[in-house]
């Protein structure tokens, strides 16, 4: 069977970009936007606790093991173990397994450090895991070697510059500990919940997930928003253009629309989400990655939230949204992380000016087709 990689599962767009994606959906026949300057958290319910909970990994997957792909779920996870992913610093416990992406770098001075060597020895010996790793082991053997980690909402893709491929792919828990504790989506998750804030969320029993792995093609995974119990629109993930979608275009549609209807409408018990999903042409089927809230916090990809909001959830002319021809992406969209490994002044003007001509021209490509 085959695995996918984690979709992005935070807004990576900030508001300047966001106002000026609205500028232009605003004219989208689609949906009535005359008021740009309604403030866009109005057209929302409250999300509820019963909202963020169900997309919680372990609530939904005994549900839908047959459309997903095969895990296990480390639950409850000691609080050592939390303690160590929320320290300072990357420092790996004493094991045998080294991290496939790391080296040990001999220091020939290192006998002249200012650190004392019980200063190590102390800091060492503070992290006492074993008990985890050796489940972690156990389980990456039974998904056959090679596996991809998350937490209760996200797996850490924003750390996966630092993994030889830019890839999540672990086999053995010095992969998985390194990527978890360079992530700033799950160090936030662990601190500060996710989707509500911690107060509203109240305690939530962490736990590490491990996905069967395989090498999937990132332009076969698609956003789909679903509001009323119903899917209206769905939008290319993977924002790289790419030819061949545009005549597999209908078929791609019904292919998740016939998913839905069959494996995920009476089974999410929320009448209001997004989730993932992968179409496989190699075995023609669609496989599900994961559930989000409905949101502004989550990313819309190729809409812009105003539309999704206020579009009547009758009516499908939303429909699919491919990443159009002739934008340039600039390294930023195909790797949205990328600017977690760049200061930010060096990346927000290039970045705000691509999603701007992005949005724009899949907007102008929408109506064209009208």
């Amino acid at each position: 069977m085959p695995v996918i990689h984690e979709s992005v599962s935070d807004s990576h767009v900030d508001e300047d970009v966001r106002a000026a994606i609205a500028d232009i959906t605003a004219h989208n026949a689609a949906i009535d936007c005359d008021d740009d300057e309604e403030d866009i958290s109005q057209l929302f319910a409250p999300l509820t606790r019963a909202e963020v909970c169900n997309c919680i990994f372990s609530t939904w997957y005994p549900n839908f093991r047959r459309e997903t792909i095969k895990s296990e779920i480390i639950k409850p996870l000691e609080q050592g173990f939390i303690d160590y992913l929320l320290a300072d610093g990357i420092m790996l416990p004493d094991q045998d397994d080294i991290p496939q992406y790391s080296c040990k770098i001999e220091d020939p001075e290192s006998s002249d450090s200012e650190w004392s060597e019980d200063e190590n020895e102390v800091e060492s010996a503070a992290i006492d895991i074993e008990s985890t790793s050796a489940e972690i082991r156990r389980r990456i053997e039974i998904l056959g070697g090679k596996v991809m980690p998350r937490m209760c909402w996200s797996a850490p893709k924003d750390a996966s510059w630092m993994a030889m491929g830019n890839s999540l792919e672990c086999r053995g828990p010095s992969d998985i500990y390194v990527l978890l504790k360079s992530s700033d989506k799950v160090s936030s998750d662990l601190i500060n919940g996710r989707y509500l804030p911690k107060e509203q969320l109240g305690e939530i029993e962490h736990e590490l997930v491990l996905r069967q792995w395989s090498n999937l093609v990132p332009s076969m995974e698609f956003r789909c928003f679903v509001k009323d119990k119903k899917l209206i629109a769905i939008s290319q993930v993977d924002y790289e253009y790419y030819e061949f979608l545009e005549s597999m275009r209908d078929e791609i549609e019904t292919k998740l629309r016939l998913f839905f209807d069959d494996h995920v409408r009476e089974k999410f018990p929320s009448d209001n989400y997004c989730y993932d999903a992968y179409v496989a042409q190699t075995v023609n089927r669609v496989y599900l990655i994961d559930f989000e809230p409905w949101t502004p916090s989550v990313d819309s990809c190729l809409f812009e939230w105003r539309e999704l909001a206020k579009a009547d959830s009758s009516d499908k002319s939303l429909g699919l949204r491919l990443f159009p021809k002739g934008v340039n992406a600039m390294g930023h969209f195909s790797g949205k992380y990328s600017r977690n490994r760049l200061p930010v002044e060096a990346t927000d003007d290039q970045f705000r000016g691509s999603m701007a001509e992005l949005i724009k021209s899949v907007a102008e490509q929408t109506r064209q087709q009208k």
